[in-house]
């Protein structure tokens, strides 16, 4: 009667209670010495003979085995008696340390409550699909993100994984984030592939839990990969949604969950935490009470409305409070009166023009999307959003301050993935939709029937967005909306073809937008298959942005169109135009533009390019404001698509002659944060001939095939060479004698995490010994194909004559990789000195 529920709490994954567990073992304990004492000793006592024609029992062995049955009677009555238990088990109490901090998640009764109920029904043997249910905005994704740092904490699972699916799946999407937290790698395999190596994956984990957030509608488990649902009973798959239908008609789900608002109390706990001692100063206090009641627990509403009231005068808590009152039903998705009125409000409440545009300017896009804030700033220029006179500059950290204003307001998120981008929460996004609408014409229309006919009814409109969907005939031949400033067309089909009359009613158009197309009659600039850039363009006096970028056909670019462009701030012809021509004496016989043009552009700030040939570049190409750039010289260079955000500033540099850099570029170096240079013949010594001060900026440096290098740095004593340089990469100097002639400051080096030496074959050693303490940040270290390398710190006489020895300990305690590959003639890392490494990969080969 005890033992059969605690095996079944065992199996719900419950504690049992000790007092339980200490009485099953006296009771194993007492079974086990009443059959050895009684027993055993039974039969022995009953073998005594007293006749030898026959047996009878031994007297003496009966009389002590009756007492030893008569005091087990007594114990196994006390035992028994010990053993009616109300309750053999209890569900084990979630532990709140720092490291389970979820952003987001705040530990009120409510929330544990359903977090208990989650983790209960993980440990379930018998249930593998879990549903977590609840309107938009109450808190579930939150909630499941909790659940899943509890489950890796807590070692309820080996694996935990969690993929978004949005109204628009992307089971692509799904499949690599789902295989990133498990650590398995995609390569070039088609869906199907993936699928099989996801459930294999799966398969091969003992115990796995798999969150899907956010679904609209049924998913196809098989389709992605995910074994669940069957005979398989190593994995768990738990998902969440506003819709319960499509959790228990649509994918079957074993247990569903809901997720309420939050009570009375943890809605004021939530308020008072962000609107702080203000809720509870007794002018505040009641009209707190009723703001907090309207918000009607939801946690959403909550957090906008607190953090737009959140130091703000008693008036204007009390004019929240009416305007509350007033507001007028919306039907929204599945959203109440009170929630909308309460985002609303957070708008209203924005205070700054500015601010309340470039919300509903984020409405016209698609609704769940991430917006790049390269693109939100494109719109503001070209839209005057922040008045004339503003530079690009001057622009972009104006609507990084309006980005945070919204933030702060809860009105924009972060971005998870991406620091370049932005996200609104798909229910303050349907608000923004209903406002752009009704206050400003701003209209994002989606799922209409009749294309035309809406767009028809819409003359009066000062922005048209068309999100993403599947047009094909359904334009109209001419957009009748002279009042039109913003036009953004993003669509799935990219045949689309635009009816050459089409922008002829709109000549307030200010900003157009057409991701996604491929225009045949119209230039496109971003990505386009363009050949020649109109010469038109060079009407565009007062343009301050053009990006040419990735536009792989561009061969012609007319003389003088690029230097009438004299107010541009920003040129991006990454990865495109490379044909420029040498500006002479007879300019008419030029076909194409000339790298010359460019120094009539005094405004510029940024500037992406990439010169072929480095004859044609002007000595005297001066850029004086120019603060971020990314500009290769020479062949061969491959443009990458990947951006280091931690560098602005990119050189590279590959030509057969360093004289025939200019000034200008010599003037870059000494803000480079990203330097490479390749094949640059007649340099021989790096830091002296490009820059005596030492490159104070560079990160990142890349030497390679410069046959004539001698040495990387040639100084004295007060030098401070690459104090911010993070890693250094040497390949192929084959006369490379030393990397440092000289004895350097010790802030040299001081910030490295990565160094790379390969094929450097004439260097005996890598640096001084003097020097080793110069590098404590070091995390990598890799050699390779080093004929004569024969120490990495070495001990030698400075060019002065002083003998350094040092017998100090150095330790390199950040360095978690070291590779020694292919050096005949390595001997050891140091030289008289105790260096102390502490590493996670030691990968050592001399031959």
């Amino acid at each position: 009667m005890v033992q059969r529920p605690v095996e079944s709490s065992e199996r719900r994954g419950e504690e049992i209670y000790e007092v339980v567990t200490k009485w099953l073992s006296d009771v194993d304990e007492f079974t086990e010495g009443v059959a050895k004492s009684i027993i055993e000793d039974e039969d022995k006592a009953n073998k005594g003979g007293c006749f030898k024609l026959g047996s009878c029992p031994n007297l003496i062995q009966r009389y002590r085995l009756g007492k030893k049955a008569m005091k087990a009677k007594m114990d196994g009555t006390d035992l028994c008696g010990k053993g009616d238990f109300n309750s053999v088990s209890y569900h084990p109490a979630l532990q709140r340390t720092k490291s389970m901090y979820v952003r987001g998640f705040e530990a009120f009764d409510s929330r544990i409550q359903v977090l208990q109920e989650i983790v209960d029904t993980l440990k379930d043997a018998n249930v593998n699909m879990i549903g977590v249910y609840g309107m938009g905005g109450v808190g579930k994704t939150t909630l499941v993100r909790k659940v899943a740092m509890l489950a890796k904490e807590n070692k309820l699972f080996d694996e935990v994984a969690m993929a978004e699916v949005t109204q628009t799946p992307d089971y692509k999407k799904v499949q690599e984030k789902i295989a990133f937290d498990l650590g398995l790698e995609f390569g070039q395999e088609n869906e199907h592939q993936r699928r099989g190596l996801l459930r294999n994956k799966i398969k091969k984990e003992k115990n796995v839990l798999v969150i899907f957030d956010d679904i609209w509608t049924k998913v196809d488990l098989d389709a992605i990969g995910i074994p669940f649902g069957g005979v398989e009973k190593q994995g768990k798959d738990d998902k969440t949604s506003r819709n319960l239908d499509v959790l228990k008609k649509d994918m079957k789900i074993q247990k569903n969950i809901p997720v309420y608002p939050l009570s009375d109390g943890d809605s004021w706990n939530l308020f008072g935490k962000i609107v702080g001692d203000l809720a509870e100063n007794p002018d505040f206090h009641y009209v707190a009470i009723q703001i907090v009641a309207k918000c009607a627990g939801l946690p959403v509403a909550i957090s906008t409305i607190a953090h737009a009231l959140k130091n703000e005068s008693l008036n204007a808590w009390e004019d929240t409070l009416a305007q509350l009152k007033r507001s007028n039903p919306r039907c929204l998705l599945d959203m109440d009166e009170t929630l909308f009125s309460t985002i609303e409000l957070s708008y209203n409440f924005l205070k700054n023009e500015e601010a309340e545009t470039l919300f509903l300017l984020c409405a016209l896009q698609n609704a769940g999307s991430r917006m790049y804030i390269a693109d939100l700033l494109k719109y503001s220029m070209g839209w005057s959003l922040f008045g004339d006179g503003y530079t690009l500059e001057e622009g972009r950290n104006r609507l990084h301050r309006l980005i945070d204003h919204l933030k702060a307001r809860c009105l924009l998120l972060d971005d998870d993935e991406d620091d370049n981008r932005v996200k609104m929460h798909d229910i303050i996004h349907a608000v923004a939709v209903s406002i752009a609408s009704k206050d400003k014409l701003m209209f994002n229309i989606q799922n209409v029937t009749s294309l035309k006919e809406v767009l028809e009814e819409k003359k009066d409109s000062n922005a048209i967005s068309l999100p993403y969907r599947d047009i094909y005939d359904e334009l109209p031949e001419k957009l009748e909306c002279p009042k039109l400033k913003l036009f953004f067309l993003f669509v799935k089909n990219k045949n689309l073809q635009i009816p050459d009359a089409f922008f002829e009613g709109t000549s307030e158009l200010k900003v157009i937008d057409l991701t996604g197309i491929q225009l045949f009659s119209l230039p496109s600039s971003q990505g386009s298959d363009i050949e020649q850039l109109p010469g038109e363009i060079r009407q565009l006096t007062r343009l301050k942005l053009l990006d040419l970028s990735n536009c792989l056909n561009l061969r012609y670019i007319a003389p003088n169109v690029i230097s009438c462009l004299s107010q541009l701030e920003e040129l991006y012809m990454g990865n495109s135009f490379v044909q420029w021509e040498v500006e002479g004496v007879d300019n008419q016989g030029r076909r194409n533009a000339s790298l010359g043009e460019l120094k009539r552009l005094s405004n510029l700030t940024a500037l992406h390019l990439h010169i072929q040939d480095a004859g044609v570049m002007p000595r005297d190409l001066f850029f004086k404001k120019l603060k971020s750039y990314k500009i290769f010289i020479g062949d061969k260079w491959k443009w990458s698509h990947k951006y280091d955000l931690s560098t602005s500033r990119m050189l590279k540099l590959k030509i057969n002659n360093s004289t025939c850099l200019g000034l200008g570029i010599k003037a870059l170096l000494k803000m480079t944060e990203d330097l490479s240079l390749e094949e640059m013949n007649g340099v021989r010594n790096v830091l002296y001939e490009f820059d005596m001060d030492g490159f104070p900026h560079l990160k990142h440096l890349l030497v390679k095939d410069c046959l004539e290098l001698l040495c990387i740095i040639k100084s004295v004593a007060w030098n401070l060479a690459f104090p911010k340089l993070e890693s250094f990469i040497l390949r192929n100097l084959i006369n490379l004698e030393k990397i440092c002639c000289g004895q350097l400051n010790a802030g040299s080096f001081s910030k490295l995490r990565i160094m790379k030496i390969e094929k450097c074959d004439r260097l005996e050693y890598l640096f001084a010994s003097s020097m080793a303490k110069n590098f404590t940040q070091l995390q990598e270290i890799e050699v390779t194909d080093c004929k004569n390398l024969k120490e990495i710190f070495s001990e030698e006489s400075t060019d002065h004559g002083d003998e350094i020895e040092t017998n100090d300990k150095i330790d390199f305690n950040q360095l978690c990789s070291l590779t020694l590959q292919c050096l005949p003639q390595f001997i050891k890392i140091g030289s008289d000195m105790r260096v102390c490494f502490v590493f996670f990969i030691f990968y050592f080969i001399l031959m």
